[in-house]
């Protein structure tokens, strides 16, 4: 009793997140607000998202984001409905129309091709989710709305161009009050899972560093909807800067820094929240791979969305999402992890080619002079490379090798999270766990800045990673010179 009392208030206050529903023809989520042409029955779901009991005729959407001092383009706060449902182009959106991905209509703001309007609806059948972004709006780079990101040398917009994302599911019957939101990509909207259903025994309880980032800072920067369906990097530019950061290095860094924490002993209201925001990113992450999307391995930008997924698996007991390191990987047909397709065992074709005239490592390491091939010494060494998966070409064992800080400085948190859940078989991908105590330990391991691992994630390795099971070891690194 002494336990469980704690435990159902915890559950009591988390449960306070998700509204009482109502009837209302405005709803309202993250600055955007949508007017209907008549009352409906909604509510949110317990991470705050709005639901609403269709169908529903949208007449108009507004934000209180934009500065009045500038007026927004027929392209720019845009929305979309059911993205990657039978879309043949993954890499297309209806957000923004600074970015060559645009596509007019998948902006489902524009019916017709004019703006939402009393005479112009958008009718949203039961079934659909409609996200509406606030776009950054400008004149020129040096007149923009305050708080503009830096413009992006390569779309010559703001990186990224949008600012903030409402997402509003439409039902068909009232969920319970303590439901996660179905995905906002693909067309089952069915609810499939409560908080009741978490396992939350699957948590552990380590000793929790000093150097523990503030709890509720990660809460605050994971708990609006991350927008990540956007294939390749393109994807970048348009996640709302007010919810997420735009490039998956950071992405990755924020889910690692909740992910270990959940398993340590930050305050337990705190905890169970950050794992309910995980959890939900995890089931948007899934309902994304599970309608042809993917996150190909491309610098920094895929980095991290293989763990949510199969950590929402593990909090909820869902097999589908476990089984993410078993689904299908074939390049451009299955779905693309950025983690899979990174790392590897270094064999015999890989020593064979990068001592070849197709080798073609990154022509700046080659002009530094840090472009060095694979021996017959380094067959068996796990490796990472930049596209290995689909371009090994571009392999290059130099420490030094472009983007090997970046990914260096987040993956062995992802491998120490998922080893300390009991992770390592449900991960599936050998190379990536050698591959992280190969670089925690490597002595010319180098990064800078951001690109560092950090002391919080040090810490945790330091003290935890020798408890979870087997390492690759100092003898195995020096019989491949590291």
């Amino acid at each position: 009793m002494k336990l469980y009392l704690p435990l159902l208030a915890i559950n009591t206050a988390l449960l306070a997140l998700s509204l009482q529903a109502a009837v209302s023809d405005t709803i309202t989520a993250n600055g955007i607000t949508w007017k209907l042409s008549k009352p409906a029955e909604t509510g949110t779901f317990v991470t705050g998202d709005p639901w609403v009991i269709g169908p529903v005729e949208v007449i108009s959407i507004t934000n209180s984001k934009n500065s009045p001092q500038y007026t927004p383009r027929k392209g720019q706060n845009g929305s979309m409905v059911n993205p990657l449902a039978g879309d043949t182009d993954r890499e297309k959106q209806g957000y923004d129309d600074a970015l060559s991905s645009y596509d007019e209509s998948l902006n489902a703001s524009l019916p017709n091709g004019m703006p939402v309007a009393a005479d112009n609806p958008l009718r949203l059948p039961t079934g659909s989710t409609l996200i509406s972004m606030t776009s950054w709006l400008y004149n020129s780079t040096d007149d923009a709305e305050p708080g503009t990101p830096r413009f992006n040398g390569g779309t010559q917009a703001p990186r990224p161009t949008t600012r903030s994302a409402g997402v509003l599911t439409v039902l068909d019957q009232t969920p319970p009050a303590n439901a996660f939101r179905p995905p906002y990509v693909g067309a089952d909207k069915s609810i499939k899972y409560t908080l009741s259903d978490v396992h939350w025994d699957r948590l552990k309880h380590l000793p929790a560093p000093t150097n523990t980032p503030n709890p509720q800072q990660v809460i605050e920067s994971i708990k609006l909807p991350w927008v990540d369906h956007v294939f390749e990097y393109l994807g970048a530019m348009v996640h709302p800067s007010e919810h997420m950061p735009n490039y998956g290095r950071d992405m990755g860094n924020i889910v690692v820094n909740a992910s270990l924490m959940v398993n340590t002993t930050i305050p337990e209201k705190q905890k169970r929240e950050l794992a309910m925001y995980l959890i939900q990113y995890g089931i948007d992450s899934t309902g994304i791979a599970d309608n042809g999307g993917g996150w190909r391995a491309n610098g920094g930008h895929g980095l991290g969305r293989k763990w949510p997924i199969i950590f929402a698996g593990l909090m909820l007991d869902d097999q589908h999402m476990q089984n993410a390191g078993h689904w299908d990987r074939t390049f451009n047909q299955g779905v693309e992890f950025q983690e899979d397709q990174n790392y590897f065992y270094v064999s015999q074709e890989d020593v064979a080619l990068s001592n070849s005239s197709a080798w073609s490592p990154d022509h700046r390491n080659v002009k530094k002079g840090q472009a060095t091939p694979y021996s017959q010494a380094d067959i068996g060494l796990p490796e990472w490379g930049i596209r290995h998966a689909y371009k090994p070409a571009s392999d290059n064992k130099h420490m030094s090798a472009m983007y090997r800080d970046i990914n260096g400085g987040v993956a062995p948190g992802f491998a120490l999270a998922a080893l300390i859940m009991g992770a390592r078989d449900t991960w599936n991908h050998e190379p990536f766990f050698d591959y992280c105590d190969r670089y925690f330990s490597h002595p010319e391991r180098t990064a800078r800045g951001a690109n560092s691992l950090s002391p919080y994630i040090m810490t945790m390795w330091q003290e935890f990673r020798a408890d979870c099971g087997p390492m690759w070891s100092a003898d195995q690194m020096a019989n491949h010179q590291m």
